[in-house]
């Protein structure tokens, strides 16, 4: 410290003495209440922006999706849509899979990861679609496989490179089962099969 700052200290100190003990007190209670307030609203506003940025976030997806499907709306186009484009890109902006009513039926369970994306019954017969990603191949072995281990005979009603159609039967019973591609690399299965 210089000798010009020890000289302020010592012509102030004597003043401060002189204020009195309750003054000291009240100021510092004062000083106490301020920082409290302040952790306080500190605590307050930081708390109320996490939660926005929480709503935000969990809203960001929905309203994307209300963007594209308005994009979808007014920039018509062949082939893929431009949610589509932007659903491979952004894995979040894909609308969630979930099956629709009715109940999986048959002898052969469906294929893991496909959702049930249509159910229909007339009479006694039902029809039921499962779609999602994957292999084409491997989707009509697995049926395949799944209705032979149930003692099934095929008899395959129509093939290209894209579709394939087989009919099931044993003892009387007899399903239809359709197998194809869809765009995107997802498989559609189509069974058609009689109410047990």
């Amino acid at each position: 410290m210089n000798k010009a700052a020890l000289l302020a200290v010592a012509r102030f100190a004597p003043r401060l003495i002189q204020v009195r003990r309750g003054t000291w007190i009240g100021l510092g209670l004062g000083l106490l209440a301020l920082t409290v307030l302040l952790a306080w609203a500190a605590l307050a506003f930081t708390g109320w922006f996490f939660g926005q940025a929480r709503g935000w976030m969990e809203d960001t997806p929905a309203a994307t999706r209300g963007v594209l499907e308005q994009a979808q709306r007014v920039i018509p186009g062949p082939g893929t849509s431009l949610g589509e484009h932007l659903g491979d890109l952004m894995p979040v902006l894909k609308p969630a899979r979930r099956d629709v009513s009715g109940s999986d039926l048959g002898p052969v369970p469906r294929y893991p990861g496909m959702a049930r994306t249509f159910w229909h019954r007339e009479g006694k017969m039902v029809t039921i679609e499962y779609e999602g990603e994957a292999d084409y191949a491997a989707v009509l072995a697995h049926y395949g496989q799944g209705f032979a281990a149930q003692g099934f005979t095929r008899t395959v009603s129509t093939a290209s490179p894209g579709a394939e159609t087989h009919l099931y039967a044993r003892q009387g019973e007899q399903l239809s089962l359709t197998v194809r591609t869809l765009p995107r690399g997802e498989v559609s299965a189509h069974i058609e099969l009689p109410l047990p």
